[in-house]
Formats: structure tokens, C-alpha cells, sequence
């Protein structure tokens, strides 16, 4: 069996092909696959894309810069996954992130064409890729939401409570407050400053990267804004 086909066999949109299948694709030698070290540019934001682009070991970051250099990090990704296939289908099909290795890894290239045609040839290969493409579509609608409120400390209070394990008032943040205000599109000491004011009304308590609940009440009305 090809070493590969277990990795695209996990992947969402391969994971209703047969083994067979999955093999028989692989064995047509239509794969090109590059190695990334850690913190590598794999693809820069405006960049075409002419292939699907396979994450099949290792971890990326995707990042958008503004105007006034500050980076807004957009999602982080583990594979095996797709990265950028709602871009790489749109009609211009070019980037708008960057997309960043954040541990060493292998991506992998198969031409747009082979995937067309396995839309073609099986339903349910066409339904899993709809249904990623949607499910991508919500992700981006909502960290879109996410980044334009205006209130940081609801922000961080929304973040903590996605990140939060049923009713559990202690959450483990896996994150830095570094790469946190990346991810909120706000400066280091802006975020740092938000946290101690949390802190300093009585809603949470932060302990390095350990986030302890003090006020359920005010925790849950502030993070369901």
C-alpha cells in the first residue's frame, strides 16, 4: 500500500473514497511534495493558486498583515487538511493570507483538474467537498464577527468561553499573549492591559497560561456578546 494513503484517508473531503481508490490515485504519481522547515512562508497573501495544497504532516498558521503592520492571525491548522481550498477554486484564485509553518512540515500539490474530476466521477466525494467548503465559509464568517467588535475585553471573555470545556472554570490557554494578540488584531501591551482589568473586576483570575473563572455570572453575560 502507498505510505500515504492512511494520511488522505483522514483528510475530510478523501475520507468517503475506498482505500482503493484513495491508492490508485496516489499510484498515478500526480503528487508533488515539498518539505517546510519551521517558521517557512509556504505561500505570501496575492500569491495564484495553481494547485490544492495538502498539509500532510506538521502544523501551519495563516496571517494577514494591515496597513499598519499589525498581523491578524487568522486560524492555526495540524495536519493531515487542505489548506486554502475555498481560495485556491474562487474564480481569481489567489491567496489572502499568508500561510506560515509554525513546526517543520510536508505539503503536498495535486493539480485542480484531478480533483474536478473525482467530483465527477463520485457523489460523495462532491457532497464532502460542498461540506467543507461550507463549513470553512462559517469559520471565516465568524472570525470575521470575532475580529470587528470593538470590545476587547469582550473579545477575550468570547475566546475563553469557546476555549472552555463544558461548565470547567479553569481554562488552559495554549497560546502565548504574544501570538493572543495576533489572533485578536490588538497590540501585546493592549491585551496584557485587558486581562488585568478582568482580573482587577473580579471575572477571571489569569495564572501564567492558566485561565481561573471568579464570576460566572459576569464571565457568561460578557462572552455571549
Amino acid at each position: 500500500m502507498h505510505p500515504l494513503v492512511d494520511r488522505f484517508s483522514k483528510l475530510e473531503i478523501f475520507r468517503k473514497l475506498k482505500l482503493s481508490e484513495i491508492e490508485n490515485l496516489l499510484e498515478r504519481n500526480l503528487l508533488i511534495i515539498n518539505e517546510f522547515e519551521k517558521d517557512s512562508l509556504v505561500k505570501s497573501r496575492g500569491e495564484l493558486l495553481n494547485d490544492v495544497m495538502i498539509l500532510l504532516h506538521g502544523k501551519v498558521k495563516t496571517e494577514m498583515m494591515e496597513l499598519d503592520g499589525k498581523i491578524i492571525q487568522i486560524e492555526d491548522m495540524k495536519g493531515p487538511t487542505i489548506l486554502a481550498l475555498g481560495a485556491t477554486f474562487s474564480k481569481d484564485s489567489i491567496l489572502p493570507v499568508d500561510i506560515i509553518t509554525t513546526e517543520k512540515s510536508l505539503i503536498a500539490y495535486l493539480k485542480k483538474d484531478i480533483i474536478f474530476d473525482l467530483c465527477m466521477e463520485n457523489k460523495e466525494f462532491l457532497k464532502e467537498l460542498i461540506m467543507h467548503l461550507g463549513t470553512k465559509f462559517n469559520f471565516i464568517s465568524q472570525k470575521l464577527w470575532f475580529i470587528t467588535l470593538n470590545n476587547l475585553k469582550s473579545k477575550i471573555l468570547f475566546y475563553l468561553n469557546e476555549k472552555r470545556k463544558s461548565n470547567e472554570r479553569v481554562i488552559n490557554l495554549e497560546y502565548s499573549i504574544e501570538q493572543l494578540s495576533h489572533l485578536f488584531g490588538v497590540t501585546r501591551p493592549a491585551l496584557s492591559r485587558a486581562f488585568s482589568k478582568l482580573e482587577e473586576e473580579g471575572i477571571i483570575r489569569k495564572e501564567g497560561n492558566i485561565i481561573h473563572i471568579i464570576n460566572e455570572e459576569l464571565f457568561t453575560n460578557f462572552s455571549s456578546f
